[in-house]
């Protein structure tokens, strides 16, 4: 059975890629008529050092992509900007990072008192990089609704409720008249196929759809090979070959700070015929995960994957199905019952409609707030 690093090795074949450096030493600003946004950049409190550009912990192609290409657009404006990455990466992003050929972000775990930061696709400290309460964010780029690190605190915040924070980034770049290389039309590219799947998620906007059109007709490549290279970032999404039912839990998982309540949520694909048995497994480790990590409520959307029978199943091989969300936590059973009515069994509720955890985190949010 073919895995998903022998798939990007067969989908590599089919682009012709240079390795992309991830050294931004080497980048010349572009020369350009003054915007107002270039002009709000020379107020920003810069400092003397290198300023970071994170997504969240946990990163995943969306988090990794904002955070290289809006380094990248600092450093064609002028500033002393490098991307960074909080914790690992998840095996959806080595995929396609494999696949077209472009470094990723050095891996820097905390960052010192005063160290001016960028964040990418996320607003909460519980999803920051260690050390963030203490530093300084100059600005924040996102596609989620304002959480704990206020609006109101940050020199310039952009946030637009579209499908991947990757097109907030090509649309700046395209304000900014700042040309956008192959190189980073690439990590552009990855991020939004991934945020949207393909342009099929719900919260996909005419803007995603238009910036990835743009974008592979930059790259002159196929909607054909868009889709197979969707399939490929599923499969390793969903590839949890050789990792403990934890690992698996955390490979996409993020944390929020919601009116007092601590809470965790995990976001995990199922083949269909597997998924009860994934039920259960996350089950069992959640209340452990759960005192680890300090959350007082533990959720777990798990997206069943339907094998797809009709005649594009060789680029789409899954359907989207129904969806899971395994609870744990004093108010986790109440707030699922709120969302989704009464659950399925102790632990377990349900909804065929499908749902994003942008979408869940909102009406989470508008419960507790109530």
């Amino acid at each position: 059975m073919m895995n998903w690093m022998m798939a990007a090795t067969l989908v590599g074949c089919l682009f012709v890629w240079t390795s992309c450096s991830n050294d931004d030493d080497a980048v010349t600003p572009q020369p350009r008529p003054e915007t107002e946004f270039a002009a709000l950049l020379k107020t920003l409190d810069w400092g003397n050092d290198t300023c970071f550009v994170y997504g969240h912990k946990t990163p995943d192609v969306d988090a990794v992509a904002s955070a290289l290409t809006y380094a990248r657009l600092m450093q064609l404006m002028g500033y002393n900007c490098k991307a960074k990455v909080s914790s690992a990466i998840n095996r959806e992003t080595d995929y396609i990072a494999s696949v077209f050929g472009f470094a990723l972000p050095e891996l820097k775990s905390s960052v010192e008192p005063q160290t001016r930061l960028i964040l990418t696709d996320h607003s909460e400290y519980a999803q920051c990089v260690d050390g963030a309460r203490e530093a300084v964010v100059l600005q924040k780029i996102d596609h989620h609704i304002e959480g704990d690190i206020a609006d109101s605190g940050v020199a310039f915040v952009r946030r637009e409720m579209i499908g991947a924070t990757t097109t907030i980034i090509y649309e700046m770049f395209k304000e900014q008249g700042v040309a956008i290389d192959d190189e980073t039309a690439r990590v552009m590219l990855a991020g939004i196929i991934s945020d949207t799947r393909n342009l099929s998620k719900s919260a996909t906007c005419a803007i995603d759809t238009l910036a990835l059109t743009a974008l592979a007709a930059q790259l002159n490549i196929s909607a054909d090979s868009i889709a197979r290279l969707n399939r490929g970032m599923v499969e390793a999404a969903s590839d949890y070959t050789g990792m403990t039912d934890a690992d698996i839990f955390l490979s996409d998982y993020k944390e929020y700070d919601i009116s007092g309540r601590s809470i965790g949520i995990g976001c995990l694909l199922s083949k269909q015929a597997e998924t009860e048995n994934f039920i259960n497994r996350m089950l069992a480790v959640m209340p452990e995960l759960a005192e680890q990590r300090g959350r007082q409520i533990m959720l777990c959307m798990i997206d069943e994957q339907i094998e797809n029978t009709g005649d594009d199943r060789d680029v789409n091989p899954y359907l989207s199905g129904d969806m899971y969300i395994v609870y744990y936590g004093e108010e986790a059973k109440a707030l699922v019952e709120a969302i989704l009515g009464p659950s399925l069994r102790e632990g377990v509720g349900y909804t065929s409609q499908g749902m994003s955890r942008k979408k869940l985190v909102s009406l989470i949010t508008d419960l507790l707030n109530q």
